[in-house]
């Protein structure tokens, strides 16, 4: 009842915002002049609601698909969750990882980093600066924007947008009185669209997502699903496969994501059995009282959390709050993101990949 009553009282200042998301498209649309294209080809992975909706996955998955094709990749991101998110940072492979933390760069570039060693990561509230970076400094053959389809002001080759079918469009409004950054019409905008976390997706998903395609048609839309086939141990980096770490449980889970419940199905739905979950807020920062609670709560099964949060716990318990036991008994789910027709996706991206289409567009 709260929300409902919130969301109503928040209608007049949804609408001024999306009446002003609107005329800025607009602007856009009409005065190419106000956006800047750099002599790389770009390709945008974002979204049009607050929330998670695997950007950063889809982007990893991006990465490794164009490293595949011996392509120089560089990820241009915000760095979301940084210290000091006005200051340009540049990771390459020769960069030390060990000197890197989720407070200097963020929690998900931190995840990247640590995913695809061999990409350069540059960290810039300015896409326009960040992407200038990586021309003049000749880092990369491709540049992939994670999170910046609202970012207008960089001209990209290709926009790949994320939709959580969970979630869906919410209620359909505007922020503040809902998760939409834009107006669903936006989408116009998109040369894919990809339905992410398909498996568990809303009840009436077929007529919720139905307005898409006032905007795309079907051969644009595509479907998306994690699968955890492979598990790290945070103290020594030996890896099993699901059936190995099977015969480990029962466990606990733990992650500050933005849909813990979606994590928590998904290792279930692998054949996990999880006597407790323990869910946190997104980007959560682990602290020592945390910690003294996750050891309690496990009473010493083995934990097992996401990539996300595998750096905080690791850089917490590193603080001499957890012994080494703790530490030898955490797991991390590696993310495999499985895509429905992906023969398909990627004729889409062949153009921008193979290097045939430098038109960029606002």
């Amino acid at each position: 009842m709260n929300s409902i009553i919130n969301s109503f009282l928040l209608r007049p200042t949804a609408l001024f915002y999306k009446t002003i998301m609107g005329c800025r498209n607009l602007a856009y649309d009409l005065l190419p002049g106000l956006s800047k294209a750099v002599a790389l080809p770009i390709i945008c992975v974002g979204n049009i609601s607050s929330g998670g909706t695997g950007k950063t996955p889809m982007t990893a998955y991006l990465a490794r698909h164009c490293q595949s094709l011996n392509l120089r990749v560089a990820i241009l991101s915000r760095g979301y969750g940084r210290k000091n998110e006005k200051k340009q940072i540049i990771i390459t492979s020769a960069t030390d990882i060990e000197s890197l933390t989720p407070e200097i760069i963020g929690d998900e570039a931190l995840m990247l980093r640590r995913q695809l060693p061999g990409i350069t990561l540059v960290l810039d509230a300015d896409r326009v600066r960040g992407a200038t970076a990586v021309v003049e400094n000749d880092l990369a053959d491709i540049i992939l924007m994670d999170d910046g389809f609202q970012h207008r002001r960089l001209r990209r080759n290709f926009n790949l947008i994320m939709i959580d079918s969970q979630q869906i469009f919410g209620n359909g409004r505007t922020l503040p009185a809902g998760p939409l950054r834009e107006s669903i019409s936006s989408l116009k905008r998109a040369d894919a669209i990809i339905f992410n976390k398909f498996d568990q997706r809303r009840q009436k998903f077929y007529a919720l997502a139905a307005p898409v395609l006032n905007h795309r048609p079907p051969r644009r839309l595509f479907c998306a699903a994690y699968r955890y086939q492979k598990f790290t141990r945070l103290a020594d980096k030996q890896e099993l496969s699901l059936n190995e770490i099977k015969t480990k449980g029962p466990f606990c889970a733990v992650a500050g994501l933005a849909n813990n419940d979606y994590f928590f199905n998904q290792l279930e739905d692998a054949g996990l059995k999880l006597a407790e979950t323990m869910p946190f807020e997104d980007h959560h920062v682990y602290t020592g009282k945390d910690l003294i609670n996750l050891k309690k709560t496990s009473r010493e099964r083995p934990l097992i959390t996401s990539a996300k949060d595998a750096d905080k716990l690791r850089l917490a318990t590193g603080a001499g709050i957890a012994d080494k036991n703790f530490l030898m008994n955490m797991w991390v789910a590696e993310i495999d993101l499985k895509i429905d027709n992906e023969a398909k996706l990627r004729a889409l991206l062949n153009d921008i990949t193979c290097g045939k289409n430098r038109v960029a567009k606002v």
